[in-house]
C-alpha cells in the first residue's frame, strides 16, 4: 500500500549505477551563482531519483538549475531561497523558460 511513497533509485542505461559521475563545471557568465551546479548532473540526479508528476524540493533555490530540471523531467517543483534578489532573478529565468 505504500509503494507509491517509495523513492527507489532507477538504474537504466540512461542512468547507469557506477560510483562516481564526472560532470563539467558550470563556466561563469553574467548573472551567475557562485555555486550553480551543472544543468546535466542535476538532471541524471532528478530522473533516477524520482518519478514524472513527483515533486521535487529544493531549499537552497540559488541560480533554480533544480526547479529548471525538475519541469524539463515532468516533476512539480518548490523552491525557497533567503536572498530575494536571487530568487526574484530565479523567478524571472524559470518563467521565461517554460511553464510552471
Amino acid at each position: 500500500q505504500y509503494e507509491s511513497l517509495r523513492r527507489p533509485f532507477y538504474v537504466t542505461a540512461d542512468v547507469p549505477y557506477i560510483d562516481v559521475w564526472n560532470y563539467k563545471p558550470v563556466q561563469y557568465y553574467p548573472g551567475k551563482h557562485p555555486c550553480e551546479k551543472p544543468a546535466d548532473m542535476i538532471h541524471d540526479m532528478i530522473n533516477a531519483a524520482s518519478r514524472p508528476g513527483d515533486v521535487v524540493a529544493d531549499f537552497f533555490m540559488g541560480s533554480g538549475v533544480v526547479i529548471k530540471q525538475s519541469e524539463l523531467l515532468g516533476r512539480k517543483s518548490i523552491g525557497v531561497e533567503l536572498d530575494e534578489e536571487r530568487f526574484n532573478q530565479t523567478l524571472s529565468e524559470v518563467k521565461s523558460s517554460g511553464p510552471t
